[in-house]
């Protein structure tokens, strides 16, 4: 299961999430696909036991296909397009990997970084929220799995990060 921060202060909450915004998330891929990303059911996550490079493979699917590059860039460089929110620059987080797939799963609230988790806030908590509505100033996609999420920040933190391999305790 993956740490949720279930009763967490506002004062923690604010600094994870002012240490993602300012340093910066990691983002996935290398540059725009060269054909339309796949439906989110096509993003599918590496199964149990798969390869390193099958992981990462699996990750750079997800962010390709949730077109993460539209807001941190086609390299993670950070963005700055004229149609969507300048997300930061993912090649200078300093994010562990547990703390970015927080973010990811959860958002960032008053932001335009959606909940991506299948459940987030309705199913599962985020940031010690009792589970029910989104609380305002949450987008909420939805659209992954937990372990899809797992490998977009292996992906990330690998690809763009330079770190090594994160390993999940449940995984």
């Amino acid at each position: 299961m993956t740490l949720r921060l279930a009763g967490a202060s506002t004062a923690l909450l604010a600094g994870v999430l002012t240490l993602g915004v300012v340093l910066s998330l990691p983002v996935l891929g290398e540059g725009s696909p060269s054909s339309p990303a796949p439906s989110s059911n096509a993003a599918g996550a590496a199964p149990a036991g798969a390869s390193d490079a099958d992981i990462l493979l699996a990750g750079k699917r997800v962010w390709s296909d949730a077109a993460c590059y539209n807001c941190h860039g086609n390299n993670g460089q950070g963005g700055h397009s004229a149609d969507f929110p300048a997300g930061p620059s993912l090649r200078k987080s300093v994010l562990d990997p547990e703390s970015m797939l927080m973010i990811t799963e959860c958002g960032i609230p008053d932001t335009r970084m959606p909940a991506w988790l299948k459940g987030a806030y309705t199913e599962l908590e985020c940031y010690g929220n009792p589970i029910g509505p989104a609380p305002s100033g949450i987008l909420v996609s939805g659209a992954y799995s937990e372990d899809q999420l797992k490998d977009l920040v292996a992906y990330v933190q690998v690809a763009f990060m330079k770190q090594p391999m994160p390993t999940w305790s449940d995984r």
